[in-house]
């Protein structure tokens, strides 16, 4: 994993400018206020650079492998997003703490974002086998994107439960881990290579936090509408979600046909309504065009995800915290779409609509 910091500026630990990390020694109960950052107890050994200051020799079965996994893949999820946004991030707790503290394993089965901090547990899997999420980039890059948030969008003066303002939290987290999956290229020959280009199967794309036992948190190629989910936060936050994959998908789709790769036919196409034997016809021609040409869906892809990766970002900027609901949130992502591509802004306007959100 690449990150920006070059090598002679991140020390042992590791930590940098923006974030470091402590490994308690002994067992730690998770932050909660009125305890917080930082951590002053015993500490396991910290990771240490090699030579040439990378951190790439670390055993992978150690514990400091999980130190510099978290460290890199928090660091990498914000040179991602900064590169949408345009700007440093600036944390939304700098007035306290100058920088993030990550603890990469303490006995939970959660993970979360905080004020000062980002903790991670771990998954059980049916054999009782603890599986570390420090070593899960999905949920990591779900938790740097609260705090990604948080830098862009304060809190609102009535509080976390205003309105919709918790769960697009929640639904922007997801993409923010949806769309930094695909700024690996060994991810990406991965997805598609699995899928065969057709992205409407499930596929590592849309399972958000994949988790032992080909299970996830929850999955983005969702066909939930405003209508008919609870106000359970997490579950509010579906459709939204569902709405920007399918049109990452559509845009996908519109790249794929004008690089002549697909027929016409894959635009008239309903993704959210596309029966068993339409898919069926989907997956057998975009694996021949697929297998004949990788390298160009994978450039549709990249492209179709830079699109709308802008597009979230300078909506994120619009966005009137205090009056802030999935439906003014809609707005800002058409709003915001039409400069880049009127294609994507149509797209999103159906989508959008088709889940009640606009």
């Amino acid at each position: 994993m690449w990150i920006s910091t070059p090598p002679d500026q991140i020390r042992v630990g590791p930590e940098d400018h923006r974030i470091y990390v402590r490994d308690p020694l002994l067992a730690k109960e998770p932050y909660e206020y009125p305890y917080l950052p930082p951590f002053v107890g015993e500490v396991f050994p910290p990771a240490e650079p090699a030579f040439d200051g990378h951190f790439d020799q670390i055993p992978l079965n150690s514990r400091r492998f999980l130190a510099a996994h978290a460290f890199a893949s928090v660091s990498r999820v914000l040179d991602i997003w900064e590169s949408y946004i345009g700007r440093p991030t600036v944390w939304h707790f700098a007035e306290t703490y100058e920088r993030l503290e990550i603890i990469p394993r303490i006995d939970w089965n959660n993970a979360q974002s905080g004020y000062g901090f980002l903790e991670l547990g771990q998954d059980r899997g049916l054999d009782g086998q603890a599986h570390p999420f420090a070593l899960n980039f999905d949920v990591i890059a779900h938790e740097v994107g609260h705090a990604i948030l948080f830098s862009l969008i304060d809190v609102p003066e009535k509080g976390l439960r205003q309105a919709d303002y918790a769960s697009f939290h929640e639904t922007s987290a997801d993409l923010i881990s949806l769309l930094s999956f695909l700024h690996f290229d060994s991810g990406l020959d991965r997805l598609l290579r699995h899928c065969n280009g057709n992205l409407l199967i499930l596929n590592e794309l849309n399972r958000i936090g994949e988790l032992v036992g080909d299970r996830q948190v929850r999955l983005a190629s969702n066909s939930r509408r405003l209508s008919e989910v609870t106000d359970e936060l997490h579950d509010r936050s579906r459709p939204f979600t569902g709405a920007v994959f399918d049109t990452i998908v559509d845009n996908y789709h519109a790249r794929l046909v004008a690089e002549g790769l697909a027929d016409e036919r894959l635009l008239e196409l309903d993704i959210r309504t596309v029966s068993q034997t339409a898919m069926q016809k989907i997956s057998d021609f975009t694996a021949r065009a697929f297998r004949a040409r990788p390298f160009l869906f994978k450039s549709a892809l990249t492209r179709a995800r830079d699109d709308v990766a802008l597009v979230l970002a300078r909506a994120w900027l619009l966005l009137d915290v205090d009056n802030l609901t999935f439906e003014s949130a809609g707005i800002s992502l058409i709003n915001a779409s039409k400069p880049i591509d009127a294609f994507l802004a149509t797209k999103l306007e159906e989508n959008l609509s088709w889940r009640e959100i606009i």
